[in-house]
């Protein structure tokens, strides 16, 4: 099961991974709101493996170090945002937000192969664009995609920012994306769920790459 709770002034989707057997999981991106998170962690009974990170971006990253080590768990990150991810606490005051520290990354998120954690088994995929290290994680056992910002519904993540570009984003979104069947279900870093094939047919991003 994935529970996706909205935190921070950017409406940032953190997200409990876990099996409603064994109560065992993880956590995606728990960036902002760390109390409100690891309330509903204990509501829902479930021990924290792990918190791993789609990509570095602030909103992702920036108090994340409150969940670390209150849970005592080890962290992911794919190497190529570990530098973005250092930087987090210079980006909150540029942002005017209260101050953070700098999140502790303890191991590499694959950019490829799978990825296993609280018994299940993902397909990681390095998917650059929206950032350099932005890593999608797919089950198709369990018809379940984290994309974080890559794509979103309707639309997909900004190229605007520093580190971006375009045309990986375009690469990536043809090369894992789109190949996935249209039942797969995708859990954006912002706003609603989704399905493939609702992007497939509805997105004009999505679209214009077919």
């Amino acid at each position: 099961k994935v529970e996706v709770i909205a935190v921070g002034p950017f409406a940032m989707n953190a997200m409990i991974v876990y099996s409603e057997e064994t109560r065992r999981g993880f956590l995606i991106d728990p960036g902002d709101e760390v109390d409100r998170i690891l309330t509903r962690v204990e509501e829902l009974g479930v021990q924290i493996d792990a918190i791993v990170f789609t990509h570095g971006h602030i909103d992702h990253v920036a108090y994340a170090e409150e969940a670390r080590t209150r849970l005592g768990v080890p962290t992911y990150l794919h190497k190529d945002d570990w530098q973005m991810a250092a930087a987090a606490p210079q980006q909150c005051m540029m942002f005017g937000l209260p101050p953070c520290p700098v999140v502790q990354i303890d191991h590499e998120l694959p950019g490829s192969g799978p990825f296993e954690m609280s018994g299940f088994t993902f397909q990681a995929h390095h998917t650059p664009g929206h950032s350099p290290g932005s890593v999608t994680l797919v089950s198709t056992e369990h018809k379940k995609a984290l994309v974080g910002d890559v794509v979103f519904a309707g639309s997909v993540g900004r190229t605007d920012l520093p580190g971006c570009s375009p045309k990986a984003l375009d690469e990536s979104i043809q090369r894992v994306i789109l190949p996935l069947a249209d039942d797969i279900v995708l859990y954006p870093g912002h706003g609603p769920t989704t399905t493939v094939g609702q992007e497939r047919r509805s997105n004009p991003f999505l679209r214009a790459l077919q």
